[in-house]
């Protein structure tokens, strides 16, 4: 098999806790011929010692800001595109984990397709390696996407390889000669859709398809909870599908549905955040809209005068043929052996509440971001949990909270349980905090706990959550290593 030179490009920003199982799966790869580059978006989490001091041949460009996703990907495609001999660019996330195989198995399924531009193989769950991340995106009418078999049993899944509307971002391989057809990523979204966005390109101006890959594996970190959006993800997802509903649909189809796109947004998003008298986060949902009327008009302009003609309409034909109901799969409570093996039912207080599903251990001051979807719930300023614990004499117990930091490293949260009190500091980003509580508590079987958002002001506070935890120190449920 001839080997194509590989350039494997890293966009990293505040990836330290993922990036060192990333690249060692990388160095790992049975197909050697390939060079690794990272684009660092302003780390302040030693992300870039770490390279530095572990991996010296490491191509390392460091960014003063964060330029966004699709910005820093082109970064690095303006430098090697025309000076150097790489056939592929593989665009990775530090999240995942690659099996040895992955990049020989893209490389010979791209020898035995040469139109196949864009390649990704099978994505499956890194906790939960036996249901599937992804197998490619389904997107709908109304420019939603979801990954197709989503949290499907891998060995149930007879899905082959071939042709898919567009491919997540997470790990995909594409050809030199794309970029040189249709031009570098759409910096225009910051972050989300860039990846379908140059899918849809490479559908409608060159003669090359995107694919997926069924042998080529990859390990996602992927939360379940993920499904919910932090207000920040719920603002740039929102912002980037305007933008790609514009830039891909055809001028018409867009006039007809926006109507419909109206509508649906207010009942479904606005009105409901009216009724519950929610108006900081109505207010940062009208924010969104204002950007998109804004802009309308300019991409209107654009298409009429600026247009370029598609070369093939293949791409109509696969979008789902819904306009507002994704056809997404929640994560089922039928899933016991992801969720909680040993729930005796759903609904009922127990030592653990997972929002959504067995939520009925949460009190006053939570709520949904915008809508019922299971697995996340803010808590606002301050809020309760009731807990019923096995007790086992002798054993250490941990409060565990997985969470979602979206605004700012250094945010505070209070821990009040009978005579216990604590203040932990929360990280940016998803993250588990995990706190020992004292026996005597856990002797009773029931136990309250409250959590308080510590303010410096008057100022609106809220926190995303799906796992508040007590656990005994040898729970498999426990995330402390």
């Amino acid at each position: 098999m001839n080997e194509h030179r590989v350039a494997l490009i890293i966009i990293n920003f505040n990836g330290k806790l993922h990036l060192a199982q990333c690249l060692e799966s990388i160095f790992n790869q049975t197909y050697k011929n390939f060079s690794v580059i990272i684009v660092d978006n302003n780390s302040t989490d030693d992300s870039v010692r770490l390279i530095k001091e572990n991996y010296p041949n490491i191509e390392l460009i460091e960014n003063k800001r964060n330029i966004g996703f699709g910005k820093a990907i082109n970064q690095v495609l303006k430098q090697k595109l025309g000076g150097s001999d790489f056939k592929f660019f593989g665009v990775l996330n530090n999240d995942i984990k690659l099996d040895n195989r992955w990049l020989e198995n893209l490389i010979e399924y791209s020898h035995k397709n040469p139109k196949a531009g864009i390649l990704s193989g099978k994505i499956l769950l890194y906790h939960w390696p036996k249901y599937i991340n992804s197998t490619g995106v389904n997107i709908n009418y109304s420019g939603c996407g979801w990954d197709r078999d989503f949290f499907e049993l891998d060995e149930k899944c007879d899905r082959e390889s071939g042709p898919v509307l567009a491919v997540t971002g997470c790990a995909t391989l594409v050809r030199t000669e794309v970029f040189k057809q249709i031009g570098l990523y759409d910096h225009d979204y910051f972050m989300y859709y860039e990846d379908s966005d140059l899918c849809f390109r490479t559908w409608k101006y060159t003669e090359f398809t995107v694919d997926y890959v069924k042998d080529a594996i990859i390990y996602h970190k992927f939360s379940t909870s993920l499904g919910i959006f932090s207000v920040n993800k719920h603002f740039y997802i929102k912002r980037s599908r305007f933008i790609f509903i514009l830039k891909n649909f055809p001028l018409s189809f867009v006039i007809k549905i926006f109507p419909g796109i109206i509508s649906y947004e207010f009942d479904n998003f606005m009105w409901p955040l009216i009724k519950r008298l929610d108006f900081t986060n109505f207010f940062r949902e009208f924010f969104i809209y204002l950007i998109f009327f804004s802009r309308f008009p300019f991409f209107v302009i654009k298409k009429l005068f600026g247009r370029k003609r598609a070369k093939k309409y293949d791409w109509w034909k696969m979008l789902h043929p819904t306009y507002f109901k994704s056809a997404t799969k929640n994560i089922n409570p039928e899933f016991v052996d992801i969720i909680k093996p040993h729930f005796k039912k759903y609904g009922t207080i127990s030592n653990r509440v997972l929002m959504g599903i067995n939520d009925a251990g949460i009190g006053s001051g939570w709520s949904n971001i915008i809508n019922s979807i299971p697995r996340g719930r803010y808590l606002f300023n301050k809020g309760d949990c009731r807990f019923i614990i096995d007790y086992v004499k002798n054993k250490n117990y941990y409060l565990q909270i997985h969470y979602r930091n979206y605004e700012n490293q250094g945010k505070k949260l209070s821990i009040y349980a009978g005579n216990f009190s604590t203040i932990v500091t929360l990280d940016y980003g998803w993250n588990t905090e995990f706190v020992k509580l004292p026996n005597s508590l856990i002797k009773d079987e029931e136990l309250n706990i409250d959590l308080e958002l510590v303010k410096k002001s008057h100022i609106f506070k809220d926190l995303f959550v799906n796992e508040i935890s007590v656990l005994a120190e040898d729970s498999n449920l426990l995330r402390l290593v």
